[in-house]
């Protein structure tokens, strides 16, 4: 896995064999690091041509509620518009950031023809991921 971005609060890798990107939030992240980070995701998802995306939120804490209404209005319908067919979720140990995310995700249901899935481990959502990835290739 290659790292592409690394910041005090997020790395991003690209796994070539599983077409994917995984942003791993390292801590919390205030509002303009969490959009500097979702966005550069939305960039280099584009450029490597990605068809999964992982959010690694293992470690990251509480999205604030004007955060989640920006990823609903404003992000999610950029992501929408890429080749992702498939997102794990792999859950944050705060059950704060975990509410906030169910709200951000039912909101953001039937934008985009996307799978997902929720892990409590990175491992078994880099697994899922490779898996649906084989399933996509003739």
């Amino acid at each position: 896995m290659q790292t592409l971005f690394t910041a005090p609060f997020l790395q991003i890798h690209h796994d070539g064999f599983g077409h994917a990107l995984e942003l791993e939030w390292l801590d919390f992240a205030n509002s303009a690091e969490l959009r500097q980070g979702m966005n550069t995701g939305l960039t280099l998802a584009r450029q490597y041509h990605v068809r999964a995306w992982i959010g690694n939120l293992k470690h990251m804490r509480v999205i604030r509620p004007i955060d989640q209404e920006w990823i609903n209005a404003d992000w999610f319908p950029r992501f929408a518009q890429l080749d992702i067919l498939h997102m794990a979720v792999v859950e944050s140990d705060d059950v704060l950031n975990r509410q906030g995310v169910t709200r951000v995700m039912h909101k953001a249901n039937g934008l985009a023809p996307l799978s997902t899935a929720y892990f409590s481990n990175v491992e078994a959502a880099r697994r899922w991921v490779r898996t649906t990835a084989y399933a996509l290739q003739p």
